[in-house]
Formats: structure tokens, C-alpha cells, sequence
């Protein structure tokens, strides 16, 4: 017969199981919340006694001494103020360094260094204890990685204290807090370094996973042996009722007996909790699945209304964007057109245009983050957002920068939009435009072939606030053609997980270059369905042409 374990002694070992699992994840998680704790702390006191030297740096011009490589009078004077700083504070290193040729990671040299009064009385020569400026940087003092930070925070010109953590041979593991020191004409020169032994961090960590680890295992020998003691009571008991009960309704399914004989008996069961709700739904299925006919109609019959409703929200979105062409009949000196096709009843893709006045005329494609109901709220909140800020006369970086302020203020959702968005100045061709994250536009000279514009892009609307957006310029002249469009074209992808691409798009437009615009978005259409084939449209497709007459 074959040996088959017990619930009580599964039960046993998978609770020690368990237990040791969770054990070692109290003292992983523990480990790292102590560390990070202990790290933080190290870090913002680091950062405050960086923050107090720095300022006697600052008092004494010491950016002009290394600038100039001198030590006048001031250079001692300011060494004793950081001697003070460094006698009230627990660090190990404070100092200056600077590159004597800053291409050269390796010519890192000392400008100066601080010493407490017990250091300074050792008794040995000051020109022992101190770094004067232009000693060079010992071999081992700091990794290459170290160094290529120094040199990158020097290049760069970086404002504000940062930290790190390093290993040398010299020193071992250290936690180096350093902030960039500038001359009288704000050049970058030096940095201000401030050093903290971080080795006994390990020491209390070590002391905090044993104690962990002896406390979780106390606990799950006492938590074992009262659980067993409840199983039996609380769970294998009632288990077996419960079993016994099935096990006889089964059987008289299994001998066809007639409907009104199959009955299931109520266990009694005084636990309480799942056990007791266990028995309860298992005697209510029969009454469960007439409930759930009764309920399939309501249900369909709720679909069919949020299907309407859907399909009423499409016609909303769709007639908010212009959709009657020509849009402005009695202007000759430009042909427009634009389609969307959402790959959803409803979508978060959106294009406009818009007579700002007389000679302006103003151009959108946007793309929402999702699809669906919240991306087109989204799509129709985006779009009067840019459409007002635009018809007050805005340059298109300051549109962008007012509607992302405007959209990042209440954007608890976390959602985002992309957007190109020009004014093209009729009367000369000239677009005036800002980019925030969008697809690239594709543009045409008379005469020439189709080609990506490749403009330089801001953060998305709604990413972060803040955000500043650059403009350029691009000319339409006589016959020339501007095409915007969402990424649902360049990313729509056939059954072999092929992209379309910007390669098959600028093919498609100039096979038919010299067509008209309607035209024009016509056939980039076919190309991307016949490229797909039959697969599901998964992105909105939408295109802008405009062609300058």
C-alpha cells in the first residue's frame, strides 16, 4: 500500500517551510531597511558638514588660490576654520582637490587639508600632518571610478552636493561627500571633499540580523507546535465532514437519483470563518447557477446599453475634431486634410487646426498615453486646453509650457500626452513649431521626395512640471507639403510582428507624391492595411496633410 502523508504532518512542514522562508525575508527586508536608514542619515550628515566648510571656501576666495595655484596669508587662516569644522564634527577626511589637468584623471593633487587638535598633536611636523596645495594625490587614495566622478562634476559644473560611495586600498570603504568650488569668475576649479568611515555600518548590521534570526527562530518553534495543536481542532475535523458530506452528494449524482433526492446535508460546523462559508456554498451551487441564469440577461442586456453609449462617445470625439472638408472654403493658398481612426469605439489620438487670425493658422497632432474612455476625457480636456492657450497668441514653446503646467496641476492619474504643435504664417510658408515627445513630421519641397524631419523633442505634456520646449522653424514653399501623423501608423504591425515604419511610410508617400492631400492620406491608409493584413489594429491611426498651393 502506498504511503500517502498525513494533513497534520503536511501541515507541519509546510508551516516550518514557511516559516524559515519568512524568516529570511524579515531579515533581508530588515537588512536593507537598517542600511538605508543608517546610509540616509550618514549621507545628510555628510552633506551637513560639507555644507559648513563650504562656506568658509566661499569667505576666503579659496576657489581664486586654486585657480591661481597660490597660499597667501588667507589659505592658513581659512585651514584653521576648517580645522574648527572638522574638531566638531565625527568624520574622518575633510579636504580640497583639484586637476592639475583636468583631461587626466590621474593628476588629481590636494589644495588643502583640515586636522583636528588631537591629529595635531602627535607631535610630528606640520608638513606631515598637513596637505599644502600641489601635492599630488596618492596612487591608491581613490578608485578610477572615483576620479572619473570628480572629473565629471568638475566639468559639468555641478551646483549642489552630491555623495558617493568608494573603496581604496589606502582607505577602504568610505562614504564622500563633495561639492564643486568655483573662482571669482565662476569657473569650476576644485572640489570641497568631506569623508566618513562607513566600515562599522557592517558591524551593527551583522549584530541586527543575528538577533533577527534568533528571534524568528524562537518564534516558529512555538508558533509550529500551537498550530498543530489547533489543526486537528479547528481544521482536519471539520475537513473531514466536509469531505464526507461531498463524497455522499457525489455518489448520489454518480447513481442518477432523481433531482429532489439530492440533498446535501449541513455539516455542523462551529469554527466559524471559510470552513463554515466552505459547507454553506457548496449546499447554495444548485440555487447559485439558477441565480446566474437569471442574472445573464441583465447582464447582456447592460452591455448592449454601455455598447450604445460607446458608440455615442465615438460620435462625440469624432465630432469635435474638424471634419468638414474643405474647412475654410474660401482660403486658396493652402489644401488640408486629416482622418483618425481609433483602434477602440473611442480614442485618445487627436489632431486640430485652427484660425488663429488672417495669416496664422494653427496645427496639432496629439497622441494620449492609453486608449479607451480615459484616453479620449483626456484627448477632449488636452485639446481646449491647447486650442485657448493658442488663440490668445501664444508662441507654440510657451502653448506647451502653459498646457503642461495647466494639465500637470490636476493629473492624479499619472497620464500624458504627446503633441507637435505649429503656426504656420500663411502669407510666407513659415512654420513656427515645438515638439513635446511626438513622432517626427515628414516634409516635402515641390518638386522633391517626401523626408523625416527630425526635430528636436521636449518631455511629453502632463510628464512633469516645469518642462521648457524649444522652437524651430521649417518653410513651405509653393507646392510644398507638411504630413503629421501618430505613431498607430509608423508601429501598426502585421500577424509576423513586423512594424510599418518610417521606411514603408516615406515609400507609400512617394509612390504618390504629386497626389493631392485627401488623396495622399488615402493611400498611406491602404499601404498601412494591406502591410497589416488581418491583424487587430491595436493603436489609433491618425494623419494631418497640408499642402501649400
Amino acid at each position: 500500500m502506498k504511503y500517502e502523508m498525513s494533513i497534520k504532518t503536511k501541515t507541519a512542514l509546510t508551516t516550518i517551510f514557511f516559516m524559515g522562508i519568512l524568516t529570511a525575508a524579515i531579515a533581508g527586508i530588515g537588512y536593507k531597511l537598517y542600511y538605508d536608514n543608517v546610509m540616509e542619515s550618514y549621507i545628510t550628515y555628510t552633506e551637513t558638514v560639507l555644507g559648513y566648510a563650504y562656506e568658509a571656501t566661499d569667505e576666503y576666495s579659496f576657489g581664486d588660490m586654486i585657480a591661481e595655484r597660490e597660499m597667501p596669508e588667507e589659505y592658513e587662516e581659512m585651514r584653521s576654520e576648517l580645522n574648527k569644522v572638522k574638531d566638531c564634527s565625527d568624520i574622518e577626511y575633510l579636504y580640497a582637490i583639484y586637476f592639475e589637468d583636468i583631461n587626466d584623471i590621474h593628476s588629481l593633487h590636494y589644495a588643502i587639508n583640515a586636522k583636528t587638535q588631537e591629529e595635531l598633536a602627535s607631535g610630528k611636523p606640520l608638513s606631515e600632518i598637513y596637505s599644502y596645495m600641489g601635492k599630488p594625490c596618492e596612487d591608491g587614495a581613490f578608485e578610477d571610478d572615483t576620479r572619473k566622478t570628480f572629473q565629471n562634476a568638475v566639468m559639468s559644473g555641478e551646483r549642489s552636493s552630491m555623495t558617493l560611495k568608494g573603496y581604496s586600498d589606502e582607505y577602504g570603504n568610505m562614504l564622500n561627500g563633495y561639492r564643486v568650488i568655483y573662482d571669482s569668475d565662476d569657473n569650476a576649479v576644485g572640489l570641497l571633499c568631506v569623508e566618513i568611515d562607513i566600515n562599522k555600518i557592517n558591524v551593527g548590521v551583522k549584530r541586527y540580523i543575528n538577533m533577527v534570526i534568533l528571534t524568528a527562530s524562537v518564534l516558529t518553534a512555538a508558533i509550529v507546535a500551537l498550530y498543530l495543536f489547533n489543526t486537528r481542532r479547528y481544521l482536519i475535523r471539520p475537513i473531514v465532514s466536509i469531505t464526507e458530506n461531498s463524497d455522499a452528494f457525489v455518489k448520489k449524482m454518480q447513481s442518477n437519483s432523481e433531482p429532489e433526492e439530492l440533498v446535501y446535508e449541513d455539516v455542523n460546523i462551529r469554527t466559524g470563518g471559510e470552513l463554515s462559508l466552505l459547507a454553506d456554498n457548496v449546499k447554495s451551487l444548485a440555487d447559485s447557477v439558477a441565480s446566474y441564469m437569471t442574472n445573464l440577461k441583465a447582464v447582456t442586456a447592460e452591455r448592449e446599453r454601455i455598447g450604445t453609449e460607446l458608440e455615442l462617445a465615438h460620435k462625440i470625439q469624432a465630432d469635435m475634431l474638424p471634419n468638414i472638408f474643405p474647412p475654410f472654403p474660401e482660403r486658396k493658398e493652402f489644401d488640408i486634410y486629416a482622418t483618425m481612426t481609433p483602434a477602440k469605439e473611442v480614442g485618445g489620438d487627436f489632431y486640430d487646426f485652427f484660425l488663429i487670425d488672417d495669416d496664422h493658422l494653427g496645427l496639432v497632432m496629439a497622441d494620449v498615453s492609453g486608449k479607451g474612455v480615459p484616453a479620449a476625457l483626456f484627448m477632449m480636456m488636452s485639446k481646449i486646453v491647447i486650442n485657448n492657450l493658442a488663440m490668445q497668441g501664444l508662441s507654440p514653446a510657451k502653448v506647451l509650457e502653459k498646457a503642461n503646467e495647466i494639465i500637470c496641476s490636476s493629473n492624479d492619474e499619472g497620464m500624458f500626452v504627446t503633441v507637435w504643435f505649429g503656426v504656420l504664417e500663411i502669407s510666407t510658408g513659415k512654420v513656427t513649431a515645438a515638439n513635446a515627445g511626438h513622432e517626427y513630421p515628414v516634409i516635402r519641397k515641390a518638386g522633391g521626395d517626401f523626408e523625416l524631419l527630425k526635430d528636436k523633442h521636449g518631455l511629453v505634456i502632463g510628464g512633469m512640471k516645469g518642462m521648457r520646449y524649444k522652437e524651430y522653424e521649417l518653410q513651405l514653399e509653393k507646392g510644398g507639403t507638411l504630413f503629421l501623423y501618430t505613431d498607430g501608423v509608423p508601429e501598426a504591425t502585421n500577424s509576423q510582428e513586423e512594424l510599418f515604419g518610417t521606411g514603408r511610410l516615406l515609400e507609400a508617400m512617394n509612390r504618390h507624391k504629386e497626389h493631392d492631400v485627401t488623396t495622399l492620406l488615402s493611400d498611406i491608409k491602404n499601404a498601412v492595411d494591406v502591410f497589416v493584413g488581418e491583424a487587430e489594429q491595436f493603436d489609433d491611426l491618425t494623419m494631418l496633410g497640408i499642402i501649400m498651393n
